[in-house]
């Protein structure tokens, strides 16, 4: 596709013999995909027709929710949920900022904005914040889920959330301060630990990339202590399991985004930074996002284990099996290998 494009016959760019082959043996390929799919999908509901496995009694209602008592985790997960919201409306007010300046409009009232929170700041914030109210609304949720999942609530555990919650905050405080003192030249040497990378999902220093590797690997250690008592008889596809799963590979995918140094090659440091958010964000996080959706609407009566289990099955099957794939499109425009 990409191969000596754009198309001009007066430039001798023609399609080459390897470029005709490779563009028909892709859309072959994607017909015997869409085959596969259609398949496995026509299974499925076959397998939800002949389901006679039992709902979770019946649909939630807010009337039954009336009755309902939060253990302490889910007290604590609450906050979680209000960190998600403010970072998100930060986002948004930093994705503003960073729009003004690209199109010149950055005076008000006498005061340059340019000055003040520079397009390098803004955007790397757009971008980051993006990335934690994500995690922030996932690590809620898992750890909200916990105890209807598995039955019980290990003691202990509103302490262990609260705990990752003081440390999430204070990786995105410090790690915005220290996107804004970097580029603005207050942090010297100490830069890449404390301030901006320079890497576009990666802006985060060094320092607090590792507290961020450190939440998640807490996040992990909490939910398998509090979803345990639902892996006393392992079943490789139940739901908890599922869960167990997702929340690992989120832990270990983050990795990528460690490989980039100040001294590393540029074209393996571009790669694996553009492996966290194409990788770790659009690939595991989906799965992750489909158990956890799939626990849920277990829990709210409207659909049976058998069928959610299933579901979590294909979903991961299209985000893992063609997705890692598709989000090869992207080498097209960029020349990576």
């Amino acid at each position: 596709y990409t191969h000596n494009w754009p198309y001009d016959e007066d430039a001798g760019n023609r399609p080459s013999p390897p470029v005709l082959l490779w563009s028909i043996l892709g859309v072959l390929g994607l017909a015997l995909g869409i085959g596969g799919v259609l398949f496995a999908h026509g299974k499925l509901e076959a397998s939800k027709a002949a389901d006679t496995s039992p709902r979770n009694a019946s649909v939630l209602t807010v009337e039954k929710l009336k009755g309902f008592v939060a253990t302490p985790g889910q007290r604590a997960a609450y906050k979680f949920f209000a960190a998600a919201a403010s970072l998100f409306g930060l986002q948004v007010l930093a994705g503003v900022l960073t729009v003004h300046d690209f199109i010149g409009f950055t005076h008000f009232f006498g005061v340059d904005l340019a000055e003040v929170f520079p397009i390098t700041v803004t955007r790397s914030w757009h971008l980051q914040w993006a990335i934690l109210w994500i995690v922030a609304c996932w690590i809620g949720a898992s750890i909200f889920v916990l105890p209807m999942v598995s039955g019980h609530e290990p003691a202990g555990q509103g302490r262990w959330t609260n705990g990752l919650f003081g440390l999430f905050v204070f990786l995105t405080v410090g790690s915005a301060v220290g996107i804004y003192m970097g580029p603005k030249g207050h942090l010297d040497g100490l830069w890449h630990l404390l301030g901006n990378q320079g890497w576009e999902y990666v802006e985060l220093g060094k320092l607090w990339q590792v507290l961020l590797f450190g939440a998640l690997a807490l996040w992990c250690f909490i939910v398998f202590r509090g979803i345990r008592p639902g892996l006393r008889r392992f079943d490789p596809s139940s739901l908890p399991t599922w869960l167990s799963y997702t929340i690992l590979t989120v832990l270990v995918l983050f990795l990528a985004g460690f490989v980039a140094t100040p001294e590393t090659n540029f074209v393996i440091a571009d790669f694996w930074r553009w492996m966290v958010v194409h990788m770790w964000v659009e690939a595991f996080l989906e799965v992750f996002t489909t158990a956890i959706v799939a626990c849920f609407m277990v829990l709210m009566g409207l659909t049976s284990v058998h069928t959610a289990t299933r579901v979590v099955f294909i979903g991961s099957v299209l985000f893992l099996g063609s997705g890692i794939i598709g989000i090869s499109h992207n080498f097209y425009w960029i020349a990576k290998p």
